[in-house]
């Protein structure tokens, strides 16, 4: 009887998995999760940008990274379950669109040439945090941590906005359709 029950229970299961298995997908179509991918967006006036900088400053000075190499990307089109058992939850990566709704508003994203700018009060004190910066439905999360740098000088262009999630990390949404 305890075999049937196994067998049984093993088998829902195994055909559980099947039918979740496009929902769960790490991106589908041949994408890669965490794939060294160039941030490269287009803007709504169908300018494209390859970004290559990304930093915060307020009045005190500025924080920020500067790559020459491709960042690890992720596709963020996918179920939620960091909602589930501590266990379960914790196997798949939380989407940035989840991360984004539960983080804390911190200022606004700017792009000066090919940086991302963000004005934020107190930028000193985010020094060596981490940064996913997320566009439609990919995000890439920047390898190193943040250190004092140069201030770009200026304004640019309004493209976004900087929270803090719950995890301590920067989030940048960027409003912009990412080129991969």
């Amino acid at each position: 009887m305890q075999r049937r029950v196994f067998t049984t229970g093993f088998s829902a299961a195994l055909i559980t998995a099947g039918l979740m298995r496009p929902a769960l997908a790490e991106g589908g179509d041949g994408f890669d999760q965490g794939a060294l991918r160039a941030l490269r967006l287009q803007f709504g006036a169908g300018e494209i940008q390859t970004i290559d900088g990304f930093e915060i400053g307020g009045g005190h000075g500025a924080v920020g990274l500067r790559w020459i190499h491709a960042q690890p990307s992720y596709n963020e089109d996918r179920i939620d379950l960091s909602g589930t058992a501590p266990v379960v939850g914790a196997l798949f990566r939380t989407p940035f669109r989840v991360r984004w709704a539960r983080a804390l508003p911190l200022g606004t994203l700017d792009l000066v040439g090919s940086h991302l700018v963000g004005h934020v009060p107190d930028a000193g004190r985010y020094a060596q945090g981490a940064v996913t910066i997320g566009a439609g439905d990919h995000s890439w999360d920047l390898r190193g941590q943040l250190a004092p740098v140069s201030a770009t000088p200026g304004r640019g262009r309004r493209v976004g906005a900087v929270r803090l999630g719950d995890d301590g990390r920067l989030l940048a949404l960027v409003d912009a359709t990412p080129l991969l």
